[in-house]
């Protein structure tokens, strides 16, 4: 399905506040272009000194928070454009079939199935909160709530909301929330379960690491070939959310059978992709947004944080079964956060990176690739019941009424 850019305008009218003329005009003279260079590099700015102060996922947060600033003070003109939209998308999927790795899968060993089960799990937990969500709280349709409560993967799930009619900024939201939640509380939680661990001493990424092989050439250009043939096989087979799915498989297989390795996203690049999708969610959000979700904000706080209490008793159980590490546990079956937990997994020399990256990265591709056929399977349960339910309705009175002709006709007689 063919993405729509968002107007320039608020995608819901909000009443009129005073503004500052003279202001706004001498914005609208800057060229598009140039309006979007500004606020990407003012969010890419943010996201460093944000990271300097330990705040987590600094680069979809800053930018959420910045465009949701830019937003609720009145600016405008300012959209992602529709192309940087959907190669941000394609990326992404490179970045997530780029996960896969056979040596780390290998390590894990007969651990890994347990783990996986726990992932079902945890999807089959976000549907059913999901259903509770739109039906009890105001203003959330079903694709919505599925897609919002989703765990894991956030980037990925936001970029497919356009392909099952979702609403972005709603979406947004929550996924961004739960991030936030998992993210700043994944680190203590961590301490807590393991005491306090050493370093494992992190190397600093250069500038100009943009992929994981040494020449940023080849792996460049291969990510790049990787994203054209996989949104062109997703738009050729007519998948939904294929800009993403299509580039995420192509990435898989390629990286799967070694055919290539080491063209994942990292450092400046994969950071300067977060920075995009976190803008392009924070521009969606405006006062109408806010008033809205206002109503639904304590059900859709409880929704997350009840999952992140059931997933975390889950890692209970599978880490008494397996003999792992409760915290290695944790970490591997936290409800997303990816990013910010493997990063909280690598300041410990003693946490099983294989596992937990593995897992983490299963339990995302395995979402990404069932939320169409979730998404499909549930709004057609929905249509079936309505049918049935107008069905139901019609029934006695055509019952009625053809029993009233039977008694008139046996009377004629």
């Amino acid at each position: 399905m063919e993405r729509v850019e968002a107007p320039d305008d608020d995608p819901l009218p909000a009443p009129a506040v005073p503004t500052a003329p003279a202001r706004d005009s001498k914005w609208r003279r800057v060229p598009r272009p140039a309006r979007y260079v500004v606020v990407i590099a003012a969010a890419w700015v943010l996201a460093e000194l944000a990271a300097r102060v330990g705040v987590p996922a600094p680069s979809l947060l800053a930018a959420l928070v910045l465009g949701v600033t830019v937003r609720m003070i009145g600016v405008r003109g300012v959209a992602v454009p529709g192309d940087m939209s959907r190669w941000t998308q394609a990326f992404i999927g490179v970045m997530l079939g780029g996960y896969l790795n056979v040596e780390a899968i290998r390590a894990v060993g007969p651990a890994l199935l347990p783990f996986v089960a726990v992932s079902v799990l945890t999807i089959a937990l976000s549907l059913v909160l999901a259903w509770a969500l739109s039906r009890w709280s105001p203003g959330i349709d079903r694709s919505t709530a599925v897609l919002g409560l989703m765990a894991g993967g956030s980037s990925a799930v936001v970029t497919m909301c356009d392909d099952f009619g979702a609403r972005k900024d709603v979406v947004g939201f929550m996924q961004y929330s739960r991030v936030l939640i998992v993210s700043a509380s994944a680190p203590f939680v961590m301490i807590a379960l393991a005491g306090d661990t050493g370093s494992a001493g992190t190397v600093p990424e250069s500038l100009l690491q943009l992929v994981g092989r040494g020449d940023q050439v080849a792996g460049l250009s291969t990510a790049i070939v990787l994203a054209a043939a996989g949104m062109w096989l997703g738009k050729r087979l007519g998948m939904p959310g294929g800009g993403l799915i299509g580039p995420m498989v192509v990435a898989a297989i390629i990286g799967g059978t070694q055919l290539s390795r080491g063209f994942a996203p990292q450092g400046v690049f994969k950071e300067l992709l977060l920075v995009v999708v976190g803008l392009e969610v924070g521009l969606m959000f405006n006062r109408q947004i806010w008033r809205r979700l206002a109503r639904a904000l304590p059900a859709i706080t409880a929704s997350i944080v009840g999952m992140c209490v059931a997933v975390a008793l889950l890692a209970l159980g599978v880490a008494q079964m397996t003999g792992v590490a409760l915290s290695d546990a944790y970490l591997a079956t936290t409800p997303g956060g990816i990013n910010a937990v493997v990063a909280s997994a690598s300041s410990s020399a003693d946490s099983d990176m294989a596992l937990i990256a593995t897992v983490q990265s299963l339990r995302l591709i395995i979402m990404v690739l069932a939320l169409p056929l979730v998404v499909a399977g549930i709004e057609r349960l929905a249509r079936r019941r309505a049918r049935c339910g107008r069905h139901r309705r019609r029934a006695p009175i055509r019952s009625s009424s053809g029993s009233g002709r039977a008694a008139s006709r046996t009377r004629r007689g």
